[in-house]
């Protein structure tokens, strides 16, 4: 294998300021407004700017020179390494936001041996506030399409927050490595309305939606929520959870039975594949997310309006 690492790497590695924050420009407007100052306050005033230049060049040049977690935080990772060489990348769908269904594209430079029959499960923690979702779990049988082992692994998941994630890939619960991705801002534009059987419903055409009865701040109210997917997708307990605009806080605003509702979701109804009636009640008026869960796994979020 070339041990040379691709071009994305190396841009990766760049510094992750655009330019050069501190310039002899600004070093000499900086000198030239000392010079301003009277006699009585031009020593003073002197020290405070060296000072000042001095705490700017450790900021920016540390940053530049230094790997750090504050950098991590900031930067994404895309690929991971081990004593140089590479072991993964992942290629995130282009202009990935938050409460979105989006791919990702895994290349695993180990042969098919090292994954074959083990059980590969990807968990992102969100680095902001620590929350952490599985997000996919699978048992490796065979080699990607075309290829003789995972050179294209590819899986769909949404993640509620904005901001850096940590994808920890595991093998069989080992940790294999990881990789860190940034979402954009969600949209919090009101979800649209669409027509399903005799129904018009909030939320997105063949994907999911209900019955929008208007949400009062306070009250409980019934909606009747509406599923497009396969069985597998949509088997398991089922849990919304809602995040007001502007803050990171989750509200649980339903929940069925997690130890007894192996198959929480009702049968087709309304043109959907499942359906399920839910109370359902938001504390405070203001724009409100919705993110409903099937099994621990989020589906696409839907934008509403609480009076």
């Amino acid at each position: 294998m070339n041990d040379e690492k691709p071009a994305w790497a190396k841009r990766m590695a760049d510094s992750p300021f655009a330019d050069r924050h501190f310039t002899k420009q600004l070093a000499n407007r900086v000198m030239h407004r000392a010079k301003e100052v009277g006699d009585s306050s031009r020593r003073r005033y002197k020290w405070g700017i060296v000072a000042t230049l001095l705490l700017v060049i450790v900021i920016v040049f540390g940053f530049v020179g230094t790997p750090s977690s504050e950098v991590a935080i900031v930067q994404e990772q895309k690929a991971y390494y081990e004593q140089g060489r590479l072991i993964f990348y992942v290629a995130p769908e282009p202009n990935a936001r938050a409460g979105e269904m989006n791919g990702y594209m895994f290349h695993f430079e180990d042969a098919m041996e090292t994954f074959i029959g083990k059980t590969l499960t990807i968990q992102a923690v969100q680095l902001q506030t620590g929350r952490s979702e599985t997000v996919a779990s699978e048992k490796i049988k065979t080699p990607s399409p075309g290829y003789l082992g995972l050179d294209r692994y590819t899986t769909r998941f949404a993640l509620p927050l904005e901001g850096m994630w940590r994808l920890d890939v595991k093998l069989d619960d080992q940790l294999f490595g990881h990789v860190t991705v940034n979402l954009g801002t969600p949209s919090w534009e009101l979800s649209p309305m669409f027509q399903s059987g005799n129904y018009w419903m909030r939320g997105i055409a063949k994907q999911i939606g209900f019955i929008d009865a208007g949400f009062i701040a306070g009250r409980n109210q019934k909606y009747m929520w509406h599923f497009w997917g396969t069985d597998e997708e949509l088997a398991g307990p089922f849990q919304v959870y809602a995040v007001k605009e502007g803050t990171h806080t989750f509200v649980e605003v339903f929940s069925s039975n997690l130890s007894s509702s192996a198959n929480a979701l009702g049968p087709a109804n309304n043109g959907a594949d499942r359906h399920l009636p839910t109370l359902m009640m938001l504390p405070e008026k203001g724009r409100w997310r919705l993110l409903p869960y099937v099994h621990g796994r989020l589906l696409p979020s839907i934008v509403v309006d609480v009076k």
